[in-house]
């Protein structure tokens, strides 16, 4: 008894320093498609993070760090991430957390969206709140993608207010919540909420801008103004900030 010990103690231990290997050679694959990401040679990247997450142990650790590895290019390439992500929806089962599976359909739907695929973003966050009801997360992104379809505003609505009831203090909710009923046309709530959410998050330009938008809809002219001046300073260039300030000064910059 004592050698068999032994033996599958040194087992244990030759198979240690074999999986660091190979997670040092994981990683190696990594670390070379974020180079390709740097260099936006996007096809070279997925095949090398298609060779990553299939030699890791681990489905849902792998493409956690494909999606922060794209997410954290400056030009934040979402119809890329979307592509490469959703080829693995067959294999979702093999997540066996169901919060973990639900966390993977609501990065599916948030890419859906910002990649302008309006139609399949609903089906990837139904399936998250279906796994995690709870997903305050899903819950906010998919209001907000509805709010900017302008469709199911008044779902929308009971979206973005269950995500606050579950998380009250963050910011985004906030901005989301106010945006939806903006949407909806009912300026007095929107502005409560949006002026909650700039106070929450004040460096954000889109923010800015959903507040100017509101101060615009109320003929507060001045105020929209000066939250776009904020939003441009955030975030030079803002097409809808642009827009808006163009339409609230006649056409030039006052």
């Amino acid at each position: 008894m004592r050698q068999l010990y032994w033996l599958l103690a040194a087992t244990l231990i030759l198979a240690g320093c074999g999986r660091k290997e190979e997670a040092r050679a994981e990683q190696g694959l990594l670390q070379q498609g974020v180079q390709k990401l740097e260099a936006r040679d996007y096809a070279g990247a997925a095949e090398l993070f298609k060779q990553y997450v299939e030699q890791s142990p681990n489905l849902t650790v792998a493409l956690q760090e494909v999606y922060k590895a794209y997410m954290r290019q400056p030009n934040r390439p979402v119809a890329q991430a979307y592509e490469f992500l959703v080829q693995y929806e067959p294999r979702a089962n093999e997540m066996k957390v169901a919060i973990d599976r639900a966390g993977y359909y609501q990065v599916l739907g948030t890419l859906a969206f910002l990649s302008g695929k309006s139609d399949v973003y609903a089906r990837w966050f139904e399936k998250a709140l279906e796994l995690d009801p709870n997903n305050h997360l899903a819950m906010n992104d998919y209001a907000y993608a509805l709010a900017e379809d302008n469709r199911d505003l008044e779902k929308a609505l009971r979206l973005i207010r269950r995500a606050i009831a579950i998380k009250s203090n963050v910011g985004a909710y906030h901005d989301t919540h106010g945006w939806v009923l903006y949407k909806l046309g009912r300026y007095e709530e929107a502005l409560r909420e949006l002026r909650i959410a700039v106070q929450t998050a004040p460096d954000t330009a889109d923010l800015r801008y959903h507040l100017a938008a509101v101060y615009a809809k109320l003929g507060q002219r001045d105020d929209a103004l000066v939250e776009l001046e904020k939003a441009l300073a955030l975030q030079p260039g803002h097409p809808a900030a642009l827009e808006l300030r163009k339409a609230l000064t006649g056409g030039g910059k006052q």
